[in-house]
C-alpha cells in the first residue's frame, strides 16, 4: 500500500503541473469542409461537445448515431461498419473496460468467445484461439499500429503486462488476417488503440491497489496526458505496476514447491507511450519493460521482456480519391532475458520496416487498398560465451522479407465483395501467397458474412535456428456469420468456423538428450460455433456468449492431443475447454453509480498434473467477478471503483497446451479471491 500512496502522490503532482502549463485550441467545426469532416477520427468526434456533433451531422445530412457509429480498420484498413467489415470482430471500448473493472488483458479476453489461456514456460502465459494454441506467431498484437510480438519466438506475454487504462478501444479479429498483416496474423489480430489527445484533452491519473485474502496482490499507477494545439497534437501515457500473480502454491513435476512468499510469482511492468502529430505527419514511440518471475530455479529468476518501438508515417491526400501513406517503423527487443548461471539467455532482435500503403476510391461503390513492405530482421547473441552462436556459426544473423498486398472492395445493393491477397518473399523461408475472399452485407435487421482466407506463419529466427529444414505453416479458414437485430438495442449473432493448419510448427523437447527442436507436423485445426447475444440500454446492458470447438478429423499433432485412459480423444485439444460460456453485464443505478458482474464458465480441460504420468481431467471452472464504479465521488471527475474477482475462490490453473509428461510444465496457478480499489481523476 505504501507503493500505491507514493505513485498517487507523484501522479497528482505531475498532472497538476501539466494542467497549469497546457492550453488547447479546440476544433472550430463551423469552418470545417465536408472533406475535413470525413478525416476526423472517432476519438476526435467523441471529444466534441454535443452541439458541435449536431452541427456536423446536419451538415453531412446524417444522424448523430450514424456519425458516431463505430467503424473498424483492423480487418480492412478502410473504415467499415462493424456488421459489414470482412472479419469476425469483437470491439471493447474504454467505457467497457472502465465499468467492468478489468485488471488486465486476461480479464478482457476471458469474457470473449473463442479465447483461452495456456501456460508456456518460465512464468509466461499465452493465448489460444478457438482451441488452437496461438502463442508462437499465430496471433498478431498491435498497439497504435506497432507490432508487439517479440521477434525471436514471435510470442506475446499476457498477465498484468499491458496497462488497460490507456486503452481507447480494442478491435479483435477472431480469424486470420495474414493477407493484410503478414505471418503473425494466422489465427487472429488484436488491435489495441490507446487514448488520443482528443479523447484525453488534458490529463488523467489512475491507481490500483489489490489484495488476495492473505497477501498483497498488486500496486499500479499511471498518467494519461493529451492536448491539441492548432496543427500540433501530443499524447503521453505512462504506467508502472508490480505485484504477485497468485497466492496459490505451485508444485512442479520434480516435486519442488514454490510459494508466493518466495517471490517466484512477482512481476513488474513499465510502459511509456508517446505520440506526436504535426499536420499530416505522425510519430509514435513506445517503451515496454515486462518482468514476470519464473519458477523452476533455486531462486526466483527475472524473465525479462524489454522492448523499444518507434513509428513515423505521413498521410498524403493526393486527391479526393487517392490517399498515400509512407511509413517507417523500428523495434528493438530483448525477450526471454535470463541471467541464470546454468541457463543464461540474452539475444536481441531488431526490425526495420518500411512500407508504402495506398487507398484508392474511384467511386462510392469501389475502393482498392494495397501496399509494398520491406522488412529487415537482425538478431544478436549478447552473451560472451563463444559457443553461443546461431546456426551460421556467428553471433548475429539477419533475414529480409519483401511483401506486396492488395484488397478490392465492391459495394452493391445485395453484397459487399472483398477480394485480396498477400505475397511474401522471405530470404530464408521462401515465398508465400495468402488469398482472401469474402461477401458481407447488412440490411435493416439482418446481416451476413461469408469469408474464406488462406493464412500462413513464417518460421521465426529461433524456429529456423533450431531446424534449418523448418517450413512455413499454412492455414485455410472458412467462416460464416449470421446476425439479426432484434430491435434497436438487441443483437444476436452466430458464426461457424473451420480451421485447417497444414505443416504446423510445433515445439518439442528431447529430455534425455536435453535438446530443443521445432518440427513440422502434418496438420491440426478445429471446427465449431460461436453465439453471442448483446443488449444495450441506458439503464443496463448484457453480453452473453457461447463457444464450442472440435478437433475431430483435423488434429494429427501428438503434443496437442488429449489421451484418456490410453486412448486418444479426437475431439479435444490439450489445455482448451471445448465449451465456454461468458456473461458480462452492467446496471446503472443512476448516472454516477454502476455495478458490473461478469462470468466465465470453462468446461472440462485436459493436461498433465503432478504425480500422474497420464493426462488428467481438470474440472469445469466458474470464474465470477463484480465491480462497482462510483463516478464523481465527492467532487467532479474523481472516480472510485471497488472490485471482487474469483468470488467463488476457484482453484483455476492454466494448463500447458502442448508437450508430453517428460517435457511438459505443470499447470500454473492463478490467484484466489482478490479485492481491488481503483482511483481515477480527470483534469
Amino acid at each position: 500500500m505504501k507503493n500505491t500512496i507514493i505513485i498517487v502522490t507523484i501522479l497528482f503532482a505531475l498532472s497538476f503541473s501539466l494542467k497549469t502549463n497546457a492550453q488547447t485550441d479546440s476544433i472550430n467545426v463551423k469552418n470545417l469542409s465536408r472533406s475535413e469532416i470525413v478525416k476526423l477520427d472517432y476519438n476526435q468526434l467523441l471529444a466534441l461537445p454535443f452541439e458541435d456533433l449536431m452541427f456536423i451531422a446536419n451538415k453531412m445530412g446524417i444522424s448523430i448515431d450514424e456519425l458516431l457509429e463505430m467503424s473498424l480498420t483492423v480487418s480492412s484498413k478502410t473504415s467499415l461498419k462493424t456488421r459489414e467489415t470482412p472479419g469476425i470482430v469483437s470491439i471493447i471500448t474504454s467505457e467497457d473496460i472502465k465499468t467492468s473493472g478489468a485488471r488486465d488483458l486476461i480479464d478482457i479476453f476471458q469474457t470473449l468467445p473463442g479465447f483461452n489461456f495456456g501456460y508456456d514456460v518460465d512464468g509466461i502465459i499465452g493465448l489460444s484461439a478457438r482451441g488452437n494454441w496461438g502463442h508462437e506467431g499465430k496471433i498478431l498484437v498491435l498497439v497504435d499500429g506497432l507490432e508487439m510480438n517479440e521477434g525471436l519466438y514471435t510470442t506475446y506475454q499476457f498477465g498484468n503486462h499491458f496497462p488497460v487504462d490507456q486503452i481507447e478501444r480494442i478491435e479483435v479479429i477472431r480469424g486470420p488476417g495474414s493477407s493484410l498483416y503478414g505471418g503473425y496474423a494466422e489465427l487472429g489480430v488484436i488491435n489495441i488503440i490507446t487514448k488520443s489527445a482528443y479523447t484525453i484533452d488534458g490529463a488523467e491519473i489512475y491507481a490500483t491497489a489489490g489484495t488476495f485474502s492473505d497477501i498483497h496482490s498488486r500496486s499500479s499507477g499511471g498518467l494519461n496526458f493529451g492536448k491539441a494545439y492548432k496543427n500540433f497534437v501530443v499524447d503521453l501515457k505512462g504506467f508502472y505496476g508490480s505485484g504477485k500473480r497468485t497466492n496459490q502454491r505451485f508444485v512442479d513435476f520434480y516435486g519442488d514447491l514454490y510459494t508466493p512468499g518466495d517471490d517466484y510469482f512477482d512481476y513488474q511492468t513499465v510502459n511509456i507511450n508517446l505520440g506526436l502529430k504535426y499536420k499530416d505527419l505522425e510519430s509514435r514511440f513506445i517503451f515496454d519493460d515486462y518482468i514476470p518471475n519464473a519458477t523452476g530455479y533455486d531462486a526466483p529468476e527475472r524473465n525479462r521482456f524489454h522492448g523499444i518501438y518507434g513509428l513515423l508515417k505521413y498521410n498524403i491526400n493526393a486527391s479526393s480519391k487517392l490517399k498515400i501513406q509512407p511509413t517507417i517503423s523500428y523495434k528493438n527487443q530483448v525477450p526471454f532475458w535470463f541471467n541464470n548461471l546454468d541457463w543464461p539467455y540474452k539475444r536481441s532482435y531488431e526490425q526495420y520496416n518500411g512500407s508504402l500503403d495506398l487507398v484508392y476510391q474511384p467511386t462510392e461503390k469501389l475502393d482498392i487498398i494495397g501496399g509494398v513492405i520491406y522488412k529487415y530482421e537482425l538478431a544478436k547473441d549478447k552473451l560472451s560465451d563463444p559457443d553461443e552462436t546461431f546456426y551460421n556459426g556467428k553471433k548475429d544473423i539477419s533475414f529480409n522479407t519483401v511483401s506486396v498486398y492488395f484488397q478490392g472492395t465492391y459495394k452493391s445493393k445485395f453484397a459487399n465483395l472483398f477480394i485480396g491477397a498477400r505475397y511474401d518473399s522471405h530470404s530464408e523461408a521462401g515465398n508465400n501467397i495468402s488469398p482472401r475472399i469474402g461477401l458481407t452485407k447488412a440490411y435493416k435487421k439482418f446481416h451476413y458474412k461469408l469469408l474464406y482466407s488462406n493464412a500462413f506463419r513464417t518460421p521465426s529466427i529461433e524456429n529456423i535456428n533450431l531446424n534449418l529444414d523448418i517450413k512455413p505453416e499454412k492455414t485455410n479458414v472458412v467462416e460464416l456469420e449470421l446476425g439479426y437485430k432484434l430491435n434497436e438495442n438487441m443483437f444476436l449473432t452466430s458464426n461457424l468456423f473451420y480451421i485447417l493448419i497444414n505443416d504446423p510448427i510445433v515445439y518439442t523437447l528431447d529430455v534425455e538428450n536435453d535438446t530443443e527442436n521445432y518440427e513440422n507436423y502434418k496438420k491440426t485445426g478445429t471446427q465449431g460455433v460461436e453465439v453471442q447475444y448483446l443488449a444495450k440500454y441506458s439503464k443496463w446492458s448484457l453480453d452473453l456468449s457461447y463457444s464450442y470447438y472440435s478437433a475431430k478429423n483435423l488434429n494429427e499433432v501428438i503434443p496437442y492431443s488429449v489421451e484418456i485412459d490410453g486412448d486418444l480423444n479426437e475431439n479435444l485439444l490439450k489445455g482448451s475447454p471445448q465449451h465456454k460460456f461468458t456473461l458480462k453485464g452492467t446496471y446503472n443505478f443512476n448516472e454516477n453509480i454502476s455495478v458490473a458482474p461478469s462470468m466465465a464458465y470453462l468446461g472440462e480441460r485436459y493436461g498433465y498434473i503432478f504425480d500422474d504420468q497420464s493426462q488428467s481431467k481438470f474440472d469445469p471452472a466458474l470464474l465470477l467477478n463484480a465491480f462497482i464504479l462510483y463516478k464523481n465521488l465527492a467532487f467532479k471527475n474523481l472516480d472510485l471503483g471497488i472490485g471482487i474477482y474469483n468470488i467463488l475462490d476457484q482453484n483455476y490453473q492454466i494448463i500447458q497446451p502442448y508437450g508430453d509428461f517428460e517435457s511438459a510444465e505443470a499447470p500454473y496457478p492463478t490467484g484466489g479471491i482478490e479485492f481491488t480499489v481503483k482511483l481515477g481523476y480527470r483534469f
